[in-house]
């Protein structure tokens, strides 16, 4: 791998994560970011015809990512990858009428009125954009960097995309059977997109794939799961309309993990731990909520689950982390102002893991 000289060792540790071995150290992903001074590599230029260009064009988004992983320093079990990134629930772009705004980020819009007309369009621009950004991606690697799995996760923030949540919370009330329906639809929708994505990329992820944002690679089939509309829904709604689909998923997947975004979710937990397929959870640290060192019985109970785990920290929480958790299964994930902190941080993990 061209921007990671050692990527073989980290690739031994993440297939020990999934494990839930350890081989010298539990997995620790620092990244450093060197000279990001070039607005193409930190800035979504301003124009409509700019910002297209920005999320779709797969020559400029190549370049982009190529000055940025010749300015990352990837310690740990880091790795260079580009994210086929149309936006978070992006198979919402995948059905008739849909509506999208390219801006700071992918943005949707209410499209959908009634949930029975939801009907996919395999010739919409959002579903042939991402096996074109997927295609490009993996003939310009050639080895030299992974390609991400697309952010297509989440039935249920589909529809919330595609209706609007106004409109689609009072619908598990109303039309049940109706939301049932579409997301079937929606199911379907994802299942296609990961398994021919993955097709694609396999290659050039040695075999398996990976998710960039969260610097996680599997030897085989794994995407992300999610549902961050439930924190607006009870748990018996949970069960009724999202619990199945995420066994569903965690079938249909190899190394299946769930993003557990924001502690309104901890009514849920039991019913996640509850799948025997489901691999890993990361748990996500919600600007204005308690860290994630307030909650350290929940972080327990998924390991004692089986489960692995995986944090978003910053790097004052990993001694605490450590201390509090069993290394087994565990993958903390941060930044470093400079390689000399990188390599601290991961000495320090190295030092404190433990059974």
């Amino acid at each position: 791998m061209r921007y990671k000289e050692d990527w073989y060792r980290a690739k031994e540790r993440l297939t020990a994560f999934w494990n839930g071995d350890i081989i010298d150290r539990c997995c620790v992903s620092v990244k450093v970011y060197e000279n990001f001074d070039d607005p193409l590599i930190r800035i979504v230029p301003g124009t409509d015809e700019e910002r297209l260009r920005h999320w779709t064009d797969p020559e400029h988004i190549i370049k982009r990512k190529r000055m940025q992983m010749e300015h990352t320093y990837y310690g740990g079990e880091s790795f260079p990858a580009i994210f086929v990134d149309l936006g978070a629930g992006g198979h919402a772009g995948f059905f008739k009428g849909e509506k999208h705004y390219f801006g700071d980020s992918v943005w949707f819009f209410p499209s959908l009125e009634d949930p029975d007309d939801l009907e996919f369009d395999e010739n919409s621009f959002m579903y042939k954009k991402t096996l074109e950004l997927a295609k490009a991606y993996a003939e310009d690697s050639r080895g030299d960097y992974m390609v991400s799995m697309p952010d297509t996760s989440g039935n249920i923030d589909a529809l919330s995309h595609l209706m609007g949540p106004e409109a689609m919370l009072p619908a598990l009330i109303e039309e049940p059977e109706a939301v049932q329906r579409a997301l079937g639809k929606i199911q379907t929708a994802y299942e296609r997109i990961l398994r021919e994505v993955y097709d694609i990329v396999r290659g050039v992820n040695e075999g398996g794939s990976c998710i960039d944002w969260l610097s996680t690679w599997a030897p085989g089939f794994h995407a992300q799961m999610q549902s961050d509309a439930s924190v607006m829904i009870s748990n018996p709604m949970f069960k009724e309309f999202i619990l199945p689909e995420l066994r569903t998923q965690c079938k249909f997947l190899e190394y299946p993990l769930y993003h557990f975004d924001g502690v309104e979710q901890i009514r849920h937990l039991d019913d996640l731990l509850s799948i025997p397929e489901l691999r890993a959870i990361q748990w996500t640290q919600v600007a204005g909520q308690p860290p994630c060192t307030a909650y350290f019985p929940e972080l327990r109970k998924i390991q004692a689950a089986g489960k692995n785990l995986l944090i978003i920290v910053s790097p004052d929480q990993i001694e605490p982390i450590m201390e509090n958790l069993s290394s087994r299964g565990l993958y903390l994930v941060t930044t470093a102002p400079t390689r000399e902190d990188a390599d601290r941080i991961i000495k320090t993990v190295g030092k404190l893991t433990h059974e």
